[in-house]
């Protein structure tokens, strides 16, 4: 019996060990990924910015800036593989006026994080194929360079890591990337804008812009992003002439500890299925596995149970009826008239 029971135990041991082994290299990853229903909103302030008012076509000096961003999961159209964002973007200044809106739909890999070409994908409503990271950098982020996509140059550019620091509570890795002036659009302005004679002129659009990116490596959570971004009108020359935005956003100290959160959140969630429910698995299954061996060993070494002895029940006498009725004065049962059984000790 106790053999029995410790073959159960090691079997039931052993099982647990493959899943603390599992749990990590199959289990962890195909769990592991970044979320369907995504939804947050950050926010991005600016002091002191320059912006054109293009009501008067003239230069507004240290305006107060707030950016909302919101960013919606696609559920319908994600799947195990691929996740689906819906990105609203819209700049105002302290009086609420609207300087900048825009919108992205993209699809990413939920496990690497990268773009990938799927679902009606555009910018500002008119379609475009994005690539390198969006929103997100992956789980388990390294200290290399990482391709990151920029919405207004429409490109991807080198994000390149730069050092480890401390955020929120958080080790974070600080990855900087630069778009240098970039023409993104032609348009048509006032000669007299740009010191032109002629009435109207064209006049080439130009972004650049240095961006800084704080993340959580194991989750992969941007806890910091700041962006230095400038747009001018340029004449013919190629010279800046007008500024159109002139700003240094950065996450408010509410959004950083949002997203610090969210960071911590994930984290966990990672550190349970890579490595709290191996430790318990594993630990559980070596205790098995132990007491299971214990239990055949021991009973290896006292040896089979003995058989139980079978005992025939002893006979009986029918001594005949006494004839006289005259009380018997002496009785004496000869000897062995009483049958002894003899027991074999066990």
């Amino acid at each position: 019996m106790r053999t029995t029971s410790g073959a159960i135990l090691v079997a039931a041991g052993t099982f647990l060990i493959v899943g603390a082994v599992a749990t990590p290299l199959a289990v962890a990853p195909a769990l592991v990924k970044v979320p369907l229903d995504q939804s947050s909103v950050t926010i991005s302030k600016a002091q002191n910015a320059t912006v054109l008012d293009f009501g008067t076509l003239s230069e507004r000096n240290a305006v107060n800036l707030t950016a909302h961003r919101a960013v919606r999961g696609d559920v319908k159209d994600g799947n195990a593989d691929r996740a689906v964002f819906n990105v609203g973007v819209r700049v105002i200044d302290d009086a609420g006026k609207e300087i900048t809106v825009s919108t992205d739909r993209v699809a990413v890999d939920r496990r690497t994080a990268m773009a990938v070409a799927c679902c009606a994908e555009d910018i500002n409503g008119a379609a475009f194929k994005h690539e390198g990271l969006t929103y997100t950098f992956p789980f388990g982020t390294e200290k290399k360079t990482y391709q990151y996509f920029d919405n207004t140059a429409r490109k991807a550019y080198p994000a390149k890591y730069v050092s480890t620091e401390k955020l929120q509570g958080l080790t974070v890795y600080k990855f900087e990337m630069t778009v240098e002036p970039v023409q993104i659009a032609e348009i048509k302005v006032p000669g007299s804008l740009l010191g032109s004679s002629e009435q109207v002129i064209n006049a080439g659009r130009y972004y650049a812009n240095t961006r800084t990116l704080w993340v959580e490596p194991d989750s992969g959570v941007i806890v910091k992003g700041q962006e230095k971004q400038l747009q001018t009108l340029r004449d013919g020359t190629g010279a800046d002439k007008i500024k159109i935005i002139d700003a240094d956003l950065a996450f408010t100290e509410d959004t950083q500890k949002q997203q610090a959160k969210a960071a911590k959140d994930a984290r966990d969630q990672i550190n349970l299925l890579t490595t709290v429910v191996p430790i318990v698995l594993g630990l559980l299954g070596l205790a098995l596995v132990l007491i299971g061996l214990y239990f055949v060993i021991r009973a290896a070494r006292r040896g089979p149970d003995p058989a139980p002895v079978e005992v025939d029940d002893p006979p009986t006498t029918d001594l005949p009826a006494q004839a006289s009725s005259e009380p018997v004065e002496d009785a004496t049962v000869p000897a062995g008239g009483r049958h002894a059984v003899e027991r074999s000790e066990p």
